[in-house]
């Protein structure tokens, strides 16, 4: 039976990585590989059989090219009105609408652009900055978007997870966040796996959307910070998700015991195994931070494109392994024990050509070594010298207080997991 997944986009950073997903899908489709179920993706016309993503895709209103009929919605009948203030923005054409490379159509349902609000290169011109213009804007986009999730549920018959992609930078953060509250309460067993996107240039809409998800949703949160392929970027999160015997909400109960949920998302696109085997390749030292776990709790591992001869040399060591994710259970279970869960299973077919491993990791040390530097970073921040845009927009100097104390705790948390 088919278990859906519904993949939220949420912001111009996330739909730059996600127009990846249905790339690589239509890809996956075209080459005929029956070990992925696409109807966990998608709705089929009963007539024309073409797939429409079960997504919901919310960015700046010119962004999404030619997904929307731009000119005939939102500009002014009037055009000779000489009291409209005509506005000249420049014309940018890369997109990731531009990039879509996929048959399947998107819904009406599916796309939210929001009308007032234009992309720009310029972040001077950017005023849709901060997390609390996000959680404003959810609130007069209320109707428009709980329309589009009805649409997209309606769409489901046993649903298995979200998949959820945010901007960490903007107010596409807090306008994510209201939204997972209302996913939470329309379907609280559900997990939603969600990716931070973005940098650490704005501390503050970071640390807003993490603490609100960690300790409002409890969910699997995961930050992808820094990364300037988006292309590789999107492949690691599409595979680190995959799985042919276990389904998302089973993975999220065995990645996150205790309700730890602050992941870490390994990946290596290409995996070279460089002419190694890839029991060699785990026992190279220089490869040493392919398995970057300190203090595991628990984590799920996947690697696509590896032959069984490429697993070890058999004239050598009598492993009975046949597949690359047995070997990689059994290394880890030999490092770290037999609490670490792993994904078995593993797939020989290639991608475009090239091997993927991917890695999500639940690990006390990360955790505490990443809010640790976010908690000094924070220290050095004052409100006074924020930006007035925060007090304008209704965020005080109280609920800022409140945000330290909630890192805080969470800091104090993971420290006493990790070395008490």
């Amino acid at each position: 039976m088919t278990r859906e997944i519904v993949t939220l986009q949420i912001g111009n950073y996330a739909n730059n990585v996600g127009v990846h997903f249905w790339n690589h899908l239509d890809v996956e489709q075209s080459n005929n590989n029956t070990l992925i179920d696409y109807n966990t993706y998608y709705t089929f016309n009963k007539k024309t059989n073409i797939p429409s993503p079960r997504v919901l895709i919310i960015d700046y209103r010119n962004t999404f090219g030619n997904l929307l009929d731009e000119k005939e919605k939102y500009l002014p009948q009037e055009r000779n009105d000489p009291s409209i203030e005509i506005i000249q923005r420049s014309t940018e054409t890369n997109f990731w609408s531009n990039k879509l490379r996929t048959r399947a159509k998107f819904h009406a349902k599916s796309l939210i652009p929001l009308v007032d609000h234009w992309y720009s290169p310029n972040p001077e011109e950017n005023h849709f900055d901060i997390y609390p213009i996000g959680q404003q804007l959810y609130k007069t986009m209320y109707d428009q978007i709980e329309h589009s999730l009805h649409y997209l549920l309606e769409s489901c018959d046993s649903l298995q997870s979200f998949r959820c992609l945010y901007d960490v930078n903007n107010s596409f953060s807090g306008l994510f966040t209201s939204i997972q509250d209302y996913l939470q309460e329309e379907c609280p067993k559900q997990p939603m796996w969600s990716f931070g996107l973005g940098n650490q240039s704005t501390e503050l809409n970071l640390l807003s959307s993490l603490i609100h998800s960690l300790n409002e949703n409890q969910m699997p949160t995961l930050t992808c910070l820094d990364s300037p392929d988006t292309y590789q970027l999107g492949l690691a999160i599409q595979h680190s998700l995959i799985s042919s015997n276990i389904t998302l909400d089973l993975l999220a109960d065995r990645l996150c015991p205790m309700k730890k949920n602050f992941l870490n998302l390994l990946w290596k696109v290409p995996f070279e195994l460089n002419h190694e085997t890839l029991f060699q390749y785990f026992e190279n030292s220089a490869n040493e931070n392919l398995f970057p776990m300190t203090h595991p709790l628990a984590c799920h591992y996947f690697l696509r494109g590896i032959e069984r001869t490429q697993l070890y040399n058999r004239s050598l060591y009598n492993l009975n392994i046949e597949t690359a994710g047995d070997l990689i259970a059994t290394y880890l279970q030999e490092q770290y024990g037999s609490k670490i869960f792993i994904s078995t299973d593993s797939w020989r077919e290639k991608y475009d050509h090239m091997s993927i491993l991917t890695g999500l990791i639940n690990d006390e040390t990360y955790s505490f070594e990443f809010f640790d530097n976010l908690l000094m970073k924070m220290k050095k921040m004052k409100y006074k010298l924020l930006s007035k845009r925060w007090e304008e927009n209704d965020f005080d100097e109280e609920m800022y207080e409140q945000l330290m104390n909630e890192l805080r705790n969470l800091h104090e948390q993971y420290q006493m997991n990790t070395f008490g």
